[in-house]
Formats: C-alpha cells, sequence, structure tokens
C-alpha cells in the first residue's frame, strides 16, 4: 500500500490491529501501533481498547493499565467497551482492588454500567472469595441500580450458588422497587428451595402479588418438591390448599409432585386421593403419576393395589417403562414373593423393556435374600450380556453370596460370577462332584 502511495488513515491501522490481535501476533500489533503514533495517526478509544484486549487476553494485566492510563493521558474518552474491556483483564489477573478502583473512576465519569460490567465483577470477586465486597460496589454505583440490574445479580449469584448473598441483594430490591422482576424472583426461589430454606421460599410466594406479579405454577411446584423431599408435610398440604382456592390451576407436574411427596411420607390416603383428583381434572395421570402412585403403594404395603393399578395403566394405554417394573419388582421382593418378582422381571424382557442396573441390582438382591444362589449367578451372566456395569450396590450383593456358603473344603476356581479365582470352602458333597 504504502509502495503505491496510500497512506493508512485510523480506521485501516484499527483493522489491521484488531486482525493482528485476533491472530495473536503481539509484537506486530505493538510495532504497528507504535508506526500510527510516528505517523501522526492519533490513536482512539477503538484502538486502545484493542490493544488492552490483546494484552489482558495473554495476562498482562499492567500493560494494559499502561494502555489505559496512556489512553486517559491523551485526552481519550474510555467509553463502556473500553472500560469493561480493562476491567476484564484485570479480573483475569484476578486483580480486585484495582477492579474496584477502575469501577470506581468509571462511575465518576458517568459512564454508565451494564450486566457485562457486574457479571465480571461478580465473578472475580466470587472467584476470590470477596463477595463481602460487593456491597462496596453497590454503594459506588447505587444512582445507576435499577431493577434490571438487580435482577440480574441475584440470577447470577444464585447460579453462583451464594444463597444468602442473593437473599440479602433480593431483600433489597424488594425495598426499593415498587414493582418486581419474575425472573429475579424464580431464581430466589430456585435458590432458597435448592438449599432447604422452605420457610423463606414460602414467604416469597405468599408475598410475591405485592410486587405485581401473579405466582404461576412453576413456582408453586418449585416450592412443592423443596417441601415434599424434606417431607414437611403439613406446610405441603396448607400450600396445596391456597393454590387450588386462590390460583394458579395445578398441572400434571403438580399432582405427581404431590403424590411423590405423600408417598414419600407414608400418606397412602392423601397419594391416592391427589390421584384420584388427578383424574378429575382437566389434566390426565402420565406414566411418572402412575409409577409415583405405584411406588406409593408397594412401598406402604398395598402390594395387591399397586399391582392392580399396574394393570389399569397397561388397560389406559400406558406402557410400563424401566421404573415401573423396577419398583414392582422391589416390592415383591421384599415382601418374600420372589416367583412374583422373577415373573415381572421376565414379562418386562418379553415386552421389550430393558432393565438397567438398578433393576438387576433388586432383582439380585431379593435372590440372594431368599438363597436362590443359582438364579442369582445367571441373572448376573444376563448383566453382564446385557453390556451393563456392575456398581457398587452389585459388588456388594455379590460379596455376600459368596461370604454366605457353608462349605468346607478348600479349593481354588474362577468364580462364575466374577471371574475372579478365588479360594472356596467346599462342603464335601461338593467336592466330590467337581
Amino acid at each position: 500500500m504504502r509502495a503505491k502511495g496510500y497512506k493508512l488513515d485510523i480506521f485501516g491501522y484499527n483493522m489491521l490491529l484488531d486482525a493482528l490481535a485476533k491472530m495473536k501476533k503481539v509484537d506486530q500489533a505493538y510495532k504497528v501501533f507504535e508506526d500510527m503514533k510516528r505517523k501522526h495517526c492519533e490513536p482512539d478509544e477503538y484502538t486502545y481498547t484493542i490493544m488492552i484486549r490483546m494484552t489482558g487476553k495473554i495476562g498482562k494485566p499492567d500493560e494494559s493499565l499502561i494502555l489505559f492510563n496512556e489512553m486517559i493521558t491523551r485526552d481519550c474518552n474510555p467509553n463502556l467497551i473500553a472500560y469493561n474491556t480493562m476491567i476484564q483483564a484485570l479480573a483475569n489477573g484476578r486483580m480486585v482492588d484495582k477492579v474496584i478502583l477502575l469501577f470506581s473512576k468509571m462511575v465518576e465519569r458517568d459512564c454508565w454500567p451494564n450486566e457485562f460490567t457486574y457479571s465480571v465483577i461478580l465473578n472475580v470477586l466470587a472467584a476470590e472469595g470477596q463477595l463481602g465486597k460487593l456491597d462496596e460496589i453497590m454503594e459506588l454505583s447505587k444512582k445507576y441500580m435499577n431493577k434490571s440490574i438487580y435482577a440480574y445479580l441475584v440470577r447470577t449469584l444464585s447460579k453462583l450458588g451464594h444463597t444468602s448473598e442473593a437473599h440479602r441483594l433480593f431483600c433489597n430490591m424488594w425495598s426499593f422497587h415498587e414493582r418486581g422482576d419474575r425472573d429475579a424472583c424464580m431464581s430466589m426461589l430456585e435458590t432458597l428451595c435448592s438449599k432447604g430454606k422452605t420457610a423463606e421460599a414460602m414467604d416469597l410466594l405468599d408475598k410475591i402479588h405485592e410486587k405485581g406479579i401473579d405466582p404461576n405454577t412453576v413456582m408453586y411446584n418449585t416450592v412443592f418438591s423443596a417441601l415434599g423431599k424434606l417431607k414437611q408435610i403439613s406446610h405441603l398440604h396448607d400450600l396445596y390448599q391456597k393454590m387450588k382456592q386462590d390460583g394458579p390451576s395445578p398441572d400434571v407436574f403438580t399432582y405427581n409432585i404431590l403424590i411423590a411427596s405423600f408417598g414419600r411420607a407414608g400418606k397412602v390416603n392423601e397419594a391416592i386421593k391427589v390421584f384420584e383428583e388427578l383424574e378429575n381434572s382437566n389434566c390426565k395421570p402420565d406414566i411418572i403419576s402412575y409409577n409415583s402412585l405405584i411406588n406409593c403403594l408397594g412401598k406402604n404395603g398395598n402390594l395387591d393395589e399397586a399391582h392392580m393399578r399396574f394393570k389399569e395403566m397397561q388397560e389406559k394405554g400406558f406402557s410400563p417403562d424401566v421404573v415401573t417394573y423396577s419398583t414392582l419388582i422391589e416390592c415383591f421382593g421384599k415382601t418374600d414373593k420372589v416367583e412374583m418378582a422373577c415373573r415381572l422381571f421376565d414379562k418386562m424382557l418379553a415386552e421389550g423393556c430393558s432393565p438397567n442396573i438398578v433393576t438387576y441390582n433388586i432383582l439380585l438382591d431379593c435372590l440372594e435374600r431368599s438363597g436362590r444362589t443359582a438364579e442369582a449367578v445367571d441373572l448376573y451372566a444376563k448383566l453382564k450380556q446385557q453390556g451393563l456395569t456392575p456398581d457398587s450396590i452389585t459388588y456388594a450383593v455379590l460379596e455376600r453370596l459368596q461370604s454366605g456358603s457353608h462349605r468346607k473344603v478348600r479349593t481354588r476356581r474362577q468364580n462364575p460370577i466374577t471371574g475372579w479365582v478365588q479360594g472356596l470352602h467346599l462342603h464335601p458333597v461338593a467336592a466330590a462332584g467337581t
């Protein structure tokens, strides 16, 4: 270009620098940058941003800072992108104090931070265990703190697992803004529930309408699920009654959560009642509804009704899945109805439903406890043929099978179950037949 008499202008230099920076040709980029200044082509904020981003990405935040200060000295006003790029470079270098100092300069110059700014700062504070300094950031930028930024911070803190910080920030947002943010409320509910703080979650769900947000079914389901896992049945029942009275309408996920939760707590009649309400609602039971009810009935001693529901679901066009079969097999096995468990397993195979390792473990345990060792060995062989990988539960059952043997004569042979060559104590009659 120069040979033909062309001269690069600011746009040409910036395009060239950007290309070199993306290719990580740092030395060449610096040569072009210096050449630019020699040719009296003044770098602008975009030039400096390119150079700052490049040096930040290669782990040289001090060089980035020199470039940033040079930009200001040359009366180049940094824009939002320039500030964000410099903050990112310092954050990459874990320079928390310098990040906060630069952020303070940014707001002093009336440069409005955006979600990216806060995201970078939040991540470096969390990574360095200095989330306590978030208050300083909030104070510095209080005139810019709108509902959207609060909501973003709550969501981000929730995703990072910092429940207390997220909740505290959410409470600040609640105090300062008349209307709430649905996404922030949902994030807060999910976070509280995941940490077992169901009282706070229920309180939020109860008061959410005060901020102009109607609680939806997903919000209720989130709280129902947490209450069910913790077996807080009285709260679960009360909240369900409130939902039926005030809305929103339950969906099939609501009913399934309730059936499973009541079943987990041994409240069989309540689970059956909810299932019947589901049948009479605009929703209809699905495979999960039946699985939850069968599990509830079987594990609480109502095996006949569990089997009846198993047949009913098939009559209504549902094909039992691996969860259905595994649940019933376990229920039959634990009530010493081993023949029924084995027949159900055979039916499962005949219907083309592939057992998983859980199914095999359940039946292996059942056969071992009933002393049917040969059948357990055959079942383990099937497991291996199916290409499944035994887990710790499988090996625990196999260990019991070996240690439960009442054999007297010691010999060495390959174990038909594990393939291990071990010394076995054989009964004399058994030894004679080997």
